[in-house]
This record gives structure tokens, C-alpha cells and sequence, in this order.
């Protein structure tokens, strides 16, 4: 196979591309309950349910609920970002893209059932830059790790209590 083109191409683009800036992080928690009933909560319609101030609008979705190719749009977390649900295998794992001017970013999530009436959940979250000047410092990624984290405990308690935490 004859890759010089490509190869020439990668080798020029190596040479003049400017290192975008990419972090990623991981949260895990066991939840007291089944993937049957945690997973329809990593929704952004029930989010509304359990996540306190989440705002979102939906731009397509057959169901109105997650599914491969929702769409939807919220700024909770920055500026106005487009969410996609690119991944969606019921109780075990979504995931969602998003983009916005400045960033594009990956939030991948995993159950797995422990079969003791728990279930583990994994939140991957990777972010990446769109354009040379857009900078994360160390002290907003553990903000963000730590924002995610007080998502996971705030859904933790509306599996234990059925309410939304105040």
C-alpha cells in the first residue's frame, strides 16, 4: 500500500500545528442500587429531576428521554455547548460529545453491575481545545473534577431518597 502522500501530509502537519491544550479525568462511585435504575437517570431530560439548576433544551430525540443521536443544548457547565449522545447501550454505558466555539469534549460513562445490589459507575471526561489560546490551568480541571463529583454524590442521593438534594 502506498501511504506517501498521507505520510508527506502528516509529516507537514506535525511540523507547523500548533499543541492544542487536551486534560481528562475519571470519577467512580458505587451506587446502592441496579443499573435498571440508575441508568435512565444519565439523562439530560431526568436530570431534571435530580440535578439541581440543570436547564437544557432538547433538539431531537424520538423518545424525548437519551438515545443514540440526541441532541440537545445547556450552559450549565460553560458556555452554550451542543451535546450528542453518541454512545448508548441501556444499563451499561452513554456516552455524550459536545462542542462549543473554544472547546469540544467527551463525557463517557460505564455501569457496572457488582451483582450485590450495587452498581459502579465510571465517569470519564475528557476536554480538548479548538484553539491556541484557550488554556486550562490545574486549578480549573479539579474544579471540574470536583463539580462532576458533586453531580455523582447529588444523583447518589436521589437514588437513595427519590428527592432532589437542596
Amino acid at each position: 500500500m502506498n501511504t506517501k502522500e498521507s505520510d508527506s501530509l502528516i509529516k507537514a502537519w506535525h511540523q507547523r500545528a500548533v499543541a492544542l491544550e487536551r486534560f481528562s479525568f475519571t470519577c467512580r462511585k458505587t451506587f446502592k442500587t441496579s443499573p435498571e435504575v440508575l441508568f435512565p437517570l444519565l439523562c439530560p431530560t431526568t436530570e431534571f429531576d435530580w440535578l439541581p439548576g440543570f436547564e437544557c433544551e432538547l433538539l431531537h430525540s424520538k423518545s424525548g428521554y437519551a438515545e443514540y443521536n440526541a441532541i440537545f443544548s445547556t450552559n450549565v457547565f460553560g458556555p452554550e455547548e451542543i451535546w450528542v449522545c453518541t454512545r448508548y447501550e441501556a444499563n451499561k454505558a452513554v456516552d455524550y460529545s459536545s462542542v462549543c466555539k473554544e472547546s469540544c469534549g467527551k463525557l463517557d460513562i460505564t455501569l457496572v453491575d457488582n451483582y450485590d445490589g450495587t452498581v459502579t459507575g465510571t465517569w470519564v471526561v475528557t476536554k480538548s481545545a479548538l484553539c491556541p489560546d484557550i488554556h486550562w490551568t490545574k486549578t480549573e480541571i479539579e474544579e471540574g473534577r470536583a463539580r462532576l463529583a458533586q453531580i455523582i454524590d447529588w444523583l447518589d442521593h436521589y437514588v437513595v431518597t427519590g428527592e432532589m438534594a437542596s
